[in-house]
């Protein structure tokens, strides 16, 4: 997993809390990264489509809601289902070793890139979210 980090958050949601209340920001702060999140899932479903044989990889992709710890909220993009691909995502996104030779499938890094190129993406649904609702 790759985290984004924004200097000067603390400093702002602090701000706002004394101007709005701490539930009213929490609860902007847990829609908008909520919805950044959902972005780049959608995203990343996308570029995994580059090494999709039965889909099941992409079907197991979850997303968990915001949490609130102190200060910091956070949501995470995840693989969990009945047919537990994410035993498999390492050896797609790093390769593997087989008789001494360093094999590189089909969707090698795709997630790796697929983060990075979602980072604005993220960070404009954020500004968006948080634009409506202040």
């Amino acid at each position: 997993m790759s985290n984004v980090e924004i200097k000067g958050v603390s400093e702002t949601l602090r701000s706002l809390e004394k101007k709005f209340g701490e539930k009213k920001v929490r609860t902007i702060t847990r829609k908008a990264i909520n919805e950044g999140t959902s972005e780049v899932e959608e995203q990343m479903k996308w570029a995994m489509l580059s090494f999709k044989d039965t889909g099941a990889t992409i079907d197991e992709v979850v997303r968990t809601m915001a949490t609130y710890k102190n200060y910091n909220a956070e949501a995470e993009i995840g693989w969990n289902g009945p047919r537990q691909r994410y035993r498999l995502i390492h050896l797609n996104e790093w390769g593997y070793t087989k008789n001494g030779r360093q094999i590189k499938p089909r969707g090698f890094g795709v997630i790796t890139r697929s983060l990075k190129s979602s980072e604005k993406l993220y960070l404009n649904a954020v500004a968006r979210e948080l634009k409506k609702s202040l």
